[in-house]
């Protein structure tokens, strides 16, 4: 009677041990490549995005200027009294004797205790008619 062969035929002519081990080194520098691509993409987005931000601040910085400049010319003392008597308000700066000071603690560390102690002022005229 004839043997069977293919009970001692090698199933493959390639060695499972040479593909195991070429796959446990090729996995890792794949891994690595796939990283080093996704952090170089990451870098080159980041990049575009901080450009992309500096000449928004390059275009911004005038129009800050000049908005600076537009609340400094507000801001003068003639500007403030042409605004005060163009809506018909009038006021006058405080007297010396109207000016209250107040004098603050050091902090005691607790929340419950004020820090500073609070002085109220009323003119003399007032007190006297409640």
């Amino acid at each position: 009677m004839r043997q069977n062969r293919r009970k001692h035929a090698r199933i493959s002519s390639i060695d499972h041990k040479v593909i195991a081990l070429t796959a446990l080194v090729l996995l890792p520098i794949m891994m690595g490549a796939i990283g080093n691509l996704a952090i170089q993409s990451s870098i080159t987005t980041i990049g575009r995005d901080i450009s992309r931000l500096e000449s928004e601040l390059k275009a911004l910085r005038p129009e800050r200027m000049r908005a600076e400049a537009r609340w400094s010319a507000c801001t003068r003392p003639e500007q403030l009294e042409l605004a005060l008597s163009r809506h018909g308000l009038n006021m006058e700066l405080a007297k010396g004797e109207r000016i209250v000071s107040l004098k603050g603690r050091s902090f005691s560390g607790t929340l419950d205790s004020p820090a500073t102690e609070v002085a109220s002022y009323a003119p003399a005229s007032r007190a006297k008619g409640n």
